[in-house]
């Protein structure tokens, strides 16, 4: 049964920016170090961070804040294959579906959020 959809855009200049304003606090309050250890500083490092941000912004919306998930609540992760998945901190009993696409300026991540 889905409980809910959400999807979010992100402009990459935004984390860009907030990461060089911020230096690691940003990135450390709203990744886990599970999150970023796979992603090495790079041509396409803040595409990466924002898609991710825009997935745990996704997963919040498809949760509808009916369960109080704050960004470190939520880790976005990745399969062997590179795909991308979604696990929670606490099992809620949820499913989360995800799909993440990003180019240079943009990231955007959807999540439906199933009863397991």
């Amino acid at each position: 049964m889905v409980l809910g959809i959400g999807i979010d855009m992100v402009k990459t200049e935004k984390i860009e920016k907030a990461i060089n304003k911020w230096k690691d606090s940003f990135i450390e309050r709203v990744f886990n170090p599970e999150e970023i250890k796979k992603i090495s500083p790079g041509k396409i490092y803040y595409q990466r961070l924002a898609a991710r941000f825009a997935a745990k912004e996704a997963v919040i919306k498809a949760t509808s804040k009916k369960i109080p998930l704050g960004f470190r609540d939520i880790l976005i992760l990745n399969r062997d294959n590179g795909a991308p998945y979604c696990r929670l901190k606490k099992d809620n009993g949820l499913n989360i579906l995800l799909s993440i696409t990003h180019i240079e300026d943009y990231a955007v991540a959807c999540a439906v959020v199933q009863k397991a």
